[in-house]
């Protein structure tokens, strides 16, 4: 028999969905005052579909913030042809999309 080309017998890839949908996330730090990481914008994300990971991808990222960038160690859940939507723990969690240069798989954070 051959193989099924409606229902693969793979992994399934996630539907696409509109990367501005995909919002940051920030932890709630109550009173506490933290400056918070930039995330980019709707236009800069272009109004481009994001391809969903079927499962988080280790990365490292750069990520930008008021007071200084920092190389993370996360995972992508989400990209474009130009940004990836990062997820990383830094005194809880943490979402938001850097630019694609920005990213690169796997490794330890320096």
């Amino acid at each position: 028999m051959g193989a099924n080309k409606r229902y693969p017998s793979g992994p399934h890839p996630a539907p696409p969905v509109q990367a501005d949908t995909l919002k940051q996330v920030e932890p709630d730090y109550g009173p506490e005052f933290t400056s918070r990481p930039f995330s980019l914008t709707a236009e800069e994300l272009g109004r481009l579909p994001a391809t969903m990971a079927t499962e988080p991808i280790p990365v490292l990222a750069w990520v930008r913030s008021p007071a200084a960038p920092a190389h993370v160690q996360g995972r992508a859940l989400a990209w474009t042809p130009r940004a990836v939507y990062v997820e990383w723990e830094h005194r809880g969690l943490h979402r938001a999309w850097v630019w694609a240069s920005a990213v690169e798989r796997g490794g330890l954070a320096g």
